[in-house]
């Protein structure tokens, strides 16, 4: 990469001159095509191909030997929800119902979706797929080729500002396959995964900004970018509104007098671009406003020592580390999702040290220090532990954010990193040569050791009464009934897989809705608080709600522990294809059970028996 004088700074590299001196539109990319292999589309296409194939051979490589199990993070709610919803937009356009409302889950009152992530624009886009095998191959092909997405959109970003395939390769992948995409990959949580769109948005940018294409493309691409990642996750899309508003405000306060006019065009261009998305979501807005917003959840920061202290189990044996990283896990498991590493912070310390003349390299260095603290949240915590409350903690409480998770801002973070080791990989080779590659291989092995565990099983949990269709048999279409499993969400997994067969009293679809359960309150409290008030709660409930049967997953141990109360409250029920179904029968059999008896229960159930 050869230096360039600017006015203002002295000698620059060629990334930051192209950026700082913004050309017209026949201007080339810092990387001229000189052969088959320097073609810019060809390079992206090998570095997806590599990316995919690295991920399709390591971590994803049980998934894609069985696309037809759901295998992802069973005992999680999340799968299953994405499942459902790859199968429910196809099921509702085709059926000509609504589709951000559902009377197949929560029966039979149902429930609004649009405050409810249900991925449309996945959904609409492996409905083929869905409709030809299933919503768990979609599911499966859809998280397996998340991470390799969201690394080859970053590369194309990198490679956009350096013109170097193997620097912009290993930026790829510190985006790509980092601790956030991976932990939200290994969880099945699709929304979260598929974050290649904000690596996109920010390769338009530089693409117009180089001058590579006009302000109405511009506009136009920004704003269809911008469109769909609301569609994707709204939450997404406000944190991204809200980094872009402050990336332009610290690029502003950073650009010479050639830089900000341009910024300001630039700042107009992507106003007109929110516009032209506002006006195409405009429907599922109007729709959402009109529909009970979700109950406020906690919030989520980012632990600080979770920064630099990998996830238990990845301590080397290194007891003292081993306790660290039990407690940097901070006040929810997600804060795994926040881990950087050591070789990659100091890799973007060297960058600044060695190359603060750059324009660009400031902007990233303030944008990550920014991010960094806004993940944090309202609170500090550091191993675990609230430290303190931060000054700002009075913007969490906001309506517009009060329902998002700060710590989900370190996506930006990941992306910042990307392009400052692209940037440290394509800089002068006569700054500190040394360590340029050897500490980006020691970035990329740190990013592996520290991967997510992608939790699997060998073979499928679907019972043969869903998957052998026995449900036909015992069950009338439509029927409302309650499916009782040791696994997440197992009932609209099964409704998808049974193309809506069956309509589902409960069903997970958000935490700020459900209360941490599939199950109705009426059938979940039965578990801890078996007491002739709540059994009297439940036989009003499978009569005012007409639950036509309850049934009980036994296919896989353990069974559910509480299973064994339907039984004792008169339910008669019988065994097929790896469940028990209970016909209620409008709970006419049902009938009251004394203290003593459930006392004797709840004693059962505390030991570990059925």
């Amino acid at each position: 990469m050869t230096a360039v004088s600017h006015p203002d700074n002295g000698p620059v590299d060629h990334a930051d001159a192209t950026l700082a001196q913004p050309s017209g539109p026949g201007t080339k990319s810092p990387a001229t095509p000189g052969g088959p292999l320097e073609s810019p589309v060809r390079q992206g296409g090998i570095a997806f191909l590599i990316y995919l194939v690295i991920w399709m051979t390591t971590g994803f490589r049980p998934i894609v030997s069985h696309l037809t199990w759901m295998q992802l993070r069973q005992k999680s709610q999340d799968p299953s929800i994405f499942a459902w919803s790859l199968r429910w937009w196809p099921y509702a356009i085709g059926h000509g119902l609504n589709p951000l409302y559902t009377h197949e889950v929560m029966a039979p009152a149902g429930h609004s979706l649009a405050w409810v992530t249900t991925v449309p624009p996945l959904a609409l886009l492996v409905a083929p797929l869905t409709l030809a095998a299933g919503s768990v191959v979609s599911f499966n092909v859809l998280a397996t080729v998340a991470a390799p997405l969201s690394a080859w959109a970053a590369f194309l970003l990198c490679r956009r500002l350096t013109g170097k395939f193997w620097a912009a390769l290993a930026g790829g992948a510190v985006f790509g396959f980092s601790s956030f995409e991976l932990y939200h990959s290994a969880w099945g949580q699709l929304n979260l995964a598929y974050c290649f769109l904000l690596p996109l948005l920010g390769y338009i940018i530089v693409v117009w900004w180089q001058g590579r294409i006009s302000a109405r493309a511009f506009v136009i691409l920004a704003a269809v970018t911008m469109a769909v990642q609301f569609y994707l996750f709204m939450e997404l899309f406000a944190d991204m509104t809200a980094i872009l508003v402050i990336s332009l405000l610290v690029g502003f306060a950073l650009a010479g007098p050639v830089g900000r006019p341009v910024l300001v065009r630039l700042g107009k261009f992507i106003g007109l671009a929110y516009v032209a998305a506002i006006v195409l979501v405009a429907p599922y807005i109007a729709y959402a406003l009109g529909s009970k917003r979700p109950r406020k959840t906690p919030l989520t920061g980012a632990d600080l020592a979770s920064l630099v202290i990998p996830q238990p189990g990845r301590t080397f044996g290194i007891r003292w580390l081993a306790h660290a990283a039990a407690s940097a896990a901070g006040p929810n498991e997600v804060s795994t999702a926040s881990y950087v590493g050591v070789p990659l912070l100091l890799l973007v310390v060297l960058l600044a040290v060695t190359r603060w003349q750059s324009r660009l390299v400031r902007f990233l260095s303030c944008m990550l220090v920014i991010v960094i603290v806004a993940s944090l949240g309202p609170v500090l915590y550091g191993e675990g532990h609230p430290a303190v409350t931060l000054p700002w903690s009075v913007l969490f409480h906001l309506p517009l954010v009060s329902n998002a998770l700060p710590l989900r801002l370190m996506v930006f973070a990941f992306l910042v990193l990307a392009v400052a080791t692209a940037l440290w990989l394509a800089g002068p080779a006569k700054r500190v040569p040394w360590a340029r590659w050897p500490l980006a291989v020691l970035v990329i092995v740190f990013i592996a050791l520290d991967a997510f565990p992608i939790k699997v099983k060998t073979y499928s949990e679907v019972p043969t009464f869903i998957s052998t269709a026995q449900y036909r048999r015992q069950l009338s279409p439509g029927e409302i009934v309650v499916v009782v499993s040791n696994d997440g969400n197992t009932g609209m997994l099964w409704q998808a897989q049974s193309h809506f067969y069956m309509r589902i009293s409960g069903g997970y679809i958000n935490e700020g809705i459900n209360h941490r359960t599939d199950l109705p309150h009426q059938v979940a409290v039965l578990r801890t608080k078996a007491t002739p008030a709540r059994v009297a709660e439940f036989e009003a409930f499978v009569k005012s709600d007409h639950v036509g049967a309850i049934v009980v997953d036994v296919s896989n141990k353990p069974v559910p522990l509480w299973a064994g109360i339907f039984p004792m409250l008169g339910l008669v029920g019988h065994t097929t294809g790896g469940v028990v179904v209970y016909p209620t029968h409008g709970c006419d059999t049902c009938r009251t059970l004394g203290r003593a008896e459930l006392q004797r229960f709840r004693a059962r159930v505390s030991k570990g028996g059925a």
